[in-house]
C-alpha cells in the first residue's frame, strides 16, 4: 500500500471520527436542554417556571463551534415541538408543552441567538478568562431574558408586568447559574480544551 493510500485513509478516519464527535455532542446537548427543562420550580402566582435551561444554553455556546450550538437549540426545539403534547413520552418542554401557548415560547426563542452569540463572542478571545467568561455569559443571559420578557408582553401583559414577571423573580438564580457556568469554563481543561476544537 502506498503512502499516499495510508495518509487518504488516515485523514477519512480523522473526518468520520470528528463527524461522529460533533454529531454526538449536538444531540447531546439538544437531549441536555430537554431534562433541564423537566427540573422547574413553580412560582405562585408566576406562569414561567424556574429551570437550568439557561445554564445548559450557556455552557452549549462555550463548548461548541457556532454552527453545532445552533444545530443543538434547533434540534432541541424541534424534538420539543414533536413530542408537544407528550404523545411519544419524551418531554421537551416543560410538562409536555409545545410552548406556543405559554409564556416561555420567547425564552425557548432567545435560545438560538443566545447559544450562537455566547459561541461566537468566546472565539474571539485571545484569552479564557473568568471575567470575559462571565461578560459574554452575561450577553447571552440577558439576550435570552430579552426575548423572553419581549414575548410576555406582547402575549400576556404590558413591559412592566412582563418585567416584573419574567425578569425580576429570576435575576438572582440567573446570576447564580452564570457564575457556577462561568466557574466551570475558565477552570474546566475539559471544557477550555474543547471551546477552541
Amino acid at each position: 500500500m502506498s503512502l499516499l493510500g495510508v495518509s487518504r485513509k488516515s485523514l477519512s478516519d480523522s473526518v468520520d471520527r470528528a463527524l461522529v464527535r460533533d454529531v454526538a455532542l449536538v444531540i447531546g446537548f439538544a437531549l441536555a436542554l430537554g431534562a433541564s427543562a423537566q427540573w422547574k420550580a413553580i412560582l405562585p402566582g408566576n406562569p414561567v417556571p424556574m429551570t437550568m435551561q439557561t445554564a445548559v444554553v450557556l455552557l452549549c455556546g462555550f463548548w461548541l463551534r457556532p454552527r453545532l450550538a445552533l444545530s443543538a437549540v434547533c434540534l432541541y426545539f424541534v424534538l420539543g415541538m414533536a413530542t408537544a403534547g407528550g404523545f411519544s413520552k419524551m418531554p421537551f418542554f416543560a410538562a409536555y408543552r409545545a410552548g406556543v401557548s405559554t409564556a416561555t415560547l420567547g425564552y425557548i426563542a432567545g435560545f438560538l441567538p443566545a447559544a450562537l452569540c455566547v459561541s461566537y463572542l468566546i472565539r474571539q478571545m485571545k484569552q479564557v478568562t473568568l471575567p470575559s467568561v462571565l461578560a459574554v455569559g452575561a450577553i447571552g443571559t440577558c439576550i435570552i431574558f430579552a426575548f423572553g420578557v419581549a414575548w410576555i408582553a406582547m402575549t400576556l401583559t404590558n413591559v412592566e408586568g412582563a418585567v416584573s414577571m419574567g425578569l425580576l423573580p429570576f435575576l438572582t438564580p440567573a446570576l447564580i447559574k452564570l457564575c457556577i457556568v462561568a466557574a466551570m469554563v475558565s477552570g474546566g481543561k475539559l471544557v477550555t480544551g474543547m471551546i477552541r476544537s
